[in-house]
This record gives C-alpha cells, structure tokens and sequence, in this order.
C-alpha cells in the first residue's frame, strides 16, 4: 500500500507540474518572452529491448525503449491544431527500477492527419522512477525541416507507467503521458 501511494504521490506531482506549463498558453507572461505555438498531449505504450530490473535486482543497466501513441495539439488560444500518432526510441544510458535517470534522450517522429512530418527531439530526458511509476521532465527541439512547429523549442513533463519491476521477468513495457509545450 505504501508503494502504490508513493506511486500515486509521484503521478501527482508530475501532473501538478504541468498547471504551469498549461497556465502559460494562452499568452507569455513577459511580452518579449516565449510565444506559445501549440501545447500536445501524447500518449504512448512502450517496449523495452531488455527488461528492467529482470531477477528483483536495480542495477542501472543500458536500455532502449520503443514507443508507438497518438498526439493532440491545441493552438495558444485552446483551439484543436493538428492530431496524428508517433513513434519513439529513447535511449537509456542507465534504467533501472527506482531511482533517476538523467541524459536519457529520444526522437520522435509525428505523422499528422493532414499526411505531413514532424520530428521532435527530445535532447534530455529526466526520470525520477518508484517501482516502475515515473515523473518525466523533457527539453529539446522540433527540426527545422518538420512540416509543423519546425524550430520551435520542446519543454514537457509527464508520468510514466509499468509492470514487472522486481519480479523475475522484470519490467517489459510502459505507458507514458507527456504534455508538451511547443514555443518560438
């Protein structure tokens, strides 16, 4: 019991750690600052290359996850601005169960409604992890030659989810929720 509150403290706290994120989009708060160009949610389910956390035992080990979802965006103004799915590879130089990883970093491609590309890069990825339950704070970038958002700047934060973490199979898979706020 106390694991699943921990567990649900963490959730919380990630998704308090957006109010901001969401406060600020309708308009920067200094006028020479930021301009929001659109505010996404994308949900995803993932696939580890090798279990973490396999035997009960936390030992930081190198890891891919490959990750499939959907993405819905909103204008500054809260009006829908483009939807679509993703795939994602985040590489991991050291995941484990419980405990941080920082320098974790991906790319995702977005495939929009509309039939065009973007590609997010996710320069740095921090996880702080209880038993397979994670807050997610991600900075980076949208290429320059995506067809949407192209050079706008990525910050976001989330929670992710698995199962397995100190069973003998170990964690396999995840499912992760990251609202991301894309500016210029």
């Amino acid at each position: 019991m106390k694991i699943a509150r921990r567990g649900a403290f963490l959730a919380a706290l990630s998704l308090c750690a957006a109010v901001p994120l969401l406060a600020g989009a309708s308009a920067p708060a200094d006028p020479a600052g930021p301009t929001t160009d659109a505010t996404c949610v994308l949900n995803a389910h993932g696939v580890f290359a090798t279990a973490v956390g396999a035997g009960g035992t936390d030992l930081p080990v190198g890891d891919t996850l490959a990750m499939t979802g959907t993405v819905s965006c909103v204008d500054a103004a809260g009006a829908p601005a483009a939807t679509g799915t993703f795939e994602r590879t985040v590489t991991m130089p050291a995941a484990e169960c419980t405990g941080d990883e920082h320098g974790d970093t991906a790319t995702t491609t977005v495939h929009w409604t509309d039939r065009t590309a973007s590609t997010f890069r996710f320069d740095r990825i921090d996880v702080v992890k209880v038993d397979g339950t994670a807050s997610l704070v991600v900075t980076g970038a949208v290429t320059a030659d995506s067809a949407r958002f192209a050079g706008d700047i990525v910050n976001a934060v989330g929670t992710s989810s698995g199962t397995g973490c100190g069973t003998p199979a170990g964690e396999t898979a995840v499912d992760s929720t990251l609202v991301v706020r894309l500016t210029h």
